[in-house]
């Protein structure tokens, strides 16, 4: 998975796409951007930026419909989740060593502005792993993230400048505890609860607990209800939490959001397609997600209003999955993962 980055100036888009690795099963990272606060995104991908607009960061390649690719992973590796700084200059994202979702995996950080890699937190024979979206705290400069770096997957978070981690949560059973996102005060992490089962069986649950470790509440009960439920990410606001929703066994997936206690579950997308990897735009108002909607061979990204309707289209690939988009926070760029799907 290679990680890119794709630009939307206003009702146009100059995303920038890179070439060259037709046959690979690993990605990279690439990113999109929506300017003027408008998440429309018609024709003229080929289109230039307007003057005193161009990229600021180190850019690696150019895909065909505009997307630009940031990350270059060594031969077998995949990069996956991106997800901003609090300033937007740097992103943070989960090296898989052994291809796409393969570990053991690590946490690296990606200065934009001249394309630096640094090690976060990488550790021999582990799997941590960041959520793209809000899983870097802008009051904590903490990064909240998943790792069996104590036997099972547990919760902990890290300084963005060091790799002294920090536990949250400590349980004893053989679930999960995996998908974390932060609160925007840092009081809270909500994380999905993963039963240890096959996919087709699992019937995800949706907690939250305080980054003391203590409070730990179920906000959404899959066995109980039936879905499985995956991929909380935290509103800008608070007042609500995002995350994707299907029957066990599925590929049919809703976008819902809840208050943080759990209620008023809302449905966001209610379309024949497997709706995924969801977060939220700086003011809240709009939902990027990962879609093959319509239909598509391949899923792509996609923006919607907070509140439903129709999806609008923003990256176009025939041969890749784009996937795990995180919104930049001035609202001007979208940072997604790319791969071509195992055969």
């Amino acid at each position: 998975m290679r990680i890119f980055r794709f630009r939307v100036w206003g009702k146009r888009r100059d995303c920038l796409q890179f070439s060259g690795i037709q046959g690979s099963v690993w990605g990279a990272v690439l990113m999109v951007a929506l300017g003027m606060g408008s998440a429309a995104c018609h024709s003229n991908p080929t289109a230039p930026p307007p003057p005193g607009q161009e990229p600021g960061f180190h850019s690696l390649d150019v895909r065909s419909d505009g997307a630009i690719q940031v990350s270059r992973p060594a031969a077998g590796e995949s990069h996956q989740n991106p997800a901003f700084s609090p300033d937007g200059g740097t992103l943070v994202f989960t090296l898989f060593h052994e291809g796409y979702n393969e570990g053991p995996a690590g946490l690296y950080r990606l200065r934009l502005s001249d394309g630096s890699l640094t090690p976060l937190l990488d550790e021999p024979g582990t799997d941590s792993v960041n959520l793209p979206g809000s899983c870097w705290n802008p009051r904590l400069d903490r990064i909240v993230f998943s790792s069996d770096r104590r036997r099972i997957d547990e919760i902990w978070t890290i300084l963005s400048t060091d790799a002294s981690p920090r536990r949250i949560t400590r349980h004893q059973d053989t679930t999960y505890y995996i998908e974390p996102s932060f609160s925007p005060d840092g009081e809270w992490i909500a994380f999905e609860l993963d039963l240890g089962v096959p996919d087709d069986r699992q019937q995800g649950s949706i907690w939250k607990v305080r980054t003391d470790g203590t409070d730990l509440t179920r906000l959404t009960d899959g066995p109980g209800q039936g879905f499985d439920d995956r991929m909380p990410n935290w509103s800008p606001q608070g007042d609500r939490i995002l995350f994707q929703r299907r029957r066990p066994g599925s590929d049919d997936w809703d976008l819902y959001t809840m208050d943080p206690d759990g209620s008023r579950q809302t449905r966001v997308t209610d379309f024949p397609s497997a709706d995924t990897d969801a977060s939220w735009s700086p003011d809240g108002r709009q939902i990027v997600f990962s879609t093959d909607y319509q239909g598509l061979a391949h899923p792509n990204i996609f923006v919607i209003s907070a509140d439903g309707g129709t999806p609008v289209r923003i990256t176009h690939s025939d041969s890749r999955e784009d996937g795990a988009p995180s919104w930049s926070p001035d609202g001007r760029w979208i940072a997604f993962e790319s791969h071509l799907r195992r055969a």
